[in-house]
């Protein structure tokens, strides 16, 4: 590797870090790093018990609470909410009554998701290295530090960039062991698919996308029955091993232990229920559970879309958020990259390495009725910016009109990560006339996720406001940051008072005048403020 390139995938890499770390301080806990990974990982690491919230598997989480092994923090194990497994009152006693500040917990928290948001930067470059050359891998990486749901992510303590991470390192792995066989190569996909497993449920559609990605190489000998029974033996192994080894009867220390007590007489009777009571087995936690989550799945979470609110979903969702979502110059790149991959690459095992995984990550998810967000395809992103690179390379190599088109579409795609600091979470591009209008189109953890009470706070003192009528669905208590809030009152959600309120983008229909209203000002793209103090009598 030349110098010249060691310094471009430095600079990169530092860009990458730098939005990430300045974004930190800005932006409060969201929902999700407040209510289910921070507090929860804590506990983990102390008690080596999974009773807090486990609905997703453990190791973003453990891996968030690391480094509080190493600072005086506070882990609330004497609380009632312990014993009962109350998780949000466990989180909000971590949180207020710390021997660190609740800014300072978090942190420390995401910070470890930003040193892996820069290794699988590096990991990302040196696979593009490997298939398309070094322009492609810095064109490559260009497409990874600046993409905002990227940016957004590696700022936060959650289980989003984790699987992304060992997701794409599973497939990569996968087809090294394909191409060349031998058991060294087949315990390190089944350790990064383990990994992957770990961090979040989305993996097990990486199980089918391994499969279809040897079935097109035609590389059955390498799926034979005795090595698929060893990937799956370590799989389990690994996944095992995050769990701490734990052993404990399948109802004990779990979150409805009611319900899922009588799915097991269900399925069983009271023999099974008696067995899920009292006998002890590996991986309780982890198939209690994978049950709760294919429930979720199946049925459906409250989604919005272009005006709209569906528990059923729409198959097109993916689609308009990916498109929306993301930077004009790298849809167009991931679009066409795919279109003309056989133009930059007639190697066949990189084409089915690129292609399988985001077609059948598409054709998986259409049917899906829990709509949360972009953030679910975050697995599939890395192969767009392979492939996104490999296209620009090729253009830049054709001279003329092609290089200034690729090399302008790399730096609009840099710019508009730039303009948007430090509201990355809820950028949108300028299809739909930018941020400003992402409300309009998706909500959730695409716009809204609690992360601008903070900066609510600061515009509230700054202008004064001696009270904040707020209709926000964060976890956080708005006083933790000096804020005289209030809830609405029933009669407010019809109509306002004269007085100051700030109402999320999430919620912002359930406040009937909120949407017609025009806003005194709007905070990170998503919370709007009203002021009524003098153009509304009491």
């Amino acid at each position: 590797m030349t110098a010249r390139l060691r310094l471009g995938v430095a600079v990169l890499l530092v860009f990458l870090a730098a939005q990430s770390l300045l974004t930190i301080p800005r932006k409060s806990p969201t929902s999700d790093e407040f209510s289910h990974h921070v507090a929860s990982g804590c506990s983990y690491w102390v008690a080596r018990d999974f009773r807090m919230n486990p609905v997703t598997p453990p190791l973003s989480r453990i891996l968030v609470s690391f480094p509080f092994l190493f600072l005086k923090v506070k882990c609330p194990l004497d609380h009632l909410s312990w014993r009962e497994g109350d998780s949000p009152e466990f989180a909000r006693q971590f949180f207020y009554h710390n021997t660190l500040t609740m800014d300072e917990l978090i942190f420390w928290a995401r910070l470890p998701v930003v040193a892996l948001s820069v290794l699988f930067g590096l990991v990302i470059f040196w696979v593009s290295r490997y298939f398309f050359g070094d322009l492609a891998a810095l064109a490559s990486l260009s497409l990874y530090s600046f993409c905002p749901t990227v940016i957004a992510f590696s700022s936060l303590a959650t289980s989003d960039l984790p699987v992304a991470f060992f997701y794409f390192l599973g497939v990569i792995l996968f087809g090294f062991y394909l191409r060349t066989p031998s058991w060294k190569n087949l315990c390190l996909v089944s350790v990064a698919t383990g990994l992957a497993l770990l961090s979040k449920f989305t993996a097990l559609l990486l199980f089918p996308t391994l499969f279809l990605i040897a079935l097109f190489l035609k590389k059955k000998k390498e799926i034979a029955f005795g090595r698929v029974l060893t990937f799956t033996g370590l799989v389990l192994l690994t996944v095992w091993t995050g769990y701490f080894f734990e052993v404990k009867p399948l109802l004990k220390n779990t979150p409805d232990p009611p319900k899922k007590a009588a799915f097991l007489r269900k399925v069983g009777g009271d023999p099974l229920v008696r067995f899920g009571q009292e006998t002890p087995v590996p991986l309780a936690t982890f198939v209690s559970s994978l049950g709760s989550f294919c429930f979720t799945r199946s049925a459906g979470t409250r989604a919005y879309l272009m005006g709209k609110w569906s528990r059923n979903g729409w198959w097109y969702y993916y689609f308009v958020a990916f498109a929306i979502k993301n930077t004009v110059p790298m849809v167009l790149l991931s679009a066409l990259s795919l279109l003309f991959l056989k133009k930059f690459t007639r190697d066949r095992w990189i084409q089915t390495i690129l292609i399988v995984p985001v077609i059948f990550f598409f054709i998986a998810t259409l049917p899906d009725r829990a709509q949360a967000g972009i953030r679910y395809f975050l697995p599939i992103y890395p192969f767009f910016f392979l492939s996104g690179g490999g296209l620009v390379a090729y253009l830049y190599r054709k001279r003329g009109w092609r290089r200034w088109t690729a090399g302008g579409l790399l730096l609009w795609h840099a710019a508009s990560a730039l303009l948007v600091f430090p509201d990355y979470l809820s950028y949108f591009n300028e299809s739909i006339g930018g941020s400003k209008n992402g409300y309009r189109w998706l909500r959730d953890s695409n716009l809204d996720w609690g992360q601008d009470l903070k900066g609510l706070a600061s515009h509230a003192r700054k202008e004064g406001y001696s009270e904040v009528a707020l209709y926000f669905l964060g976890p956080v208590d708005p006083f933790a940051y000096g804020m005289p809030a209030r809830s609405l009152t029933a009669d407010e959600f019809q109509k306002p008072k004269p007085t100051v309120y700030a109402v999320g983008a999430h919620g912002m229909d359930d406040v009937l005048w909120a949407r017609d209203a025009r806003p005194t000002a709007v905070i990170g793209h998503s919370i709007f403020v009203y002021d009524f103090r003098k153009t509304v009598s009491r």
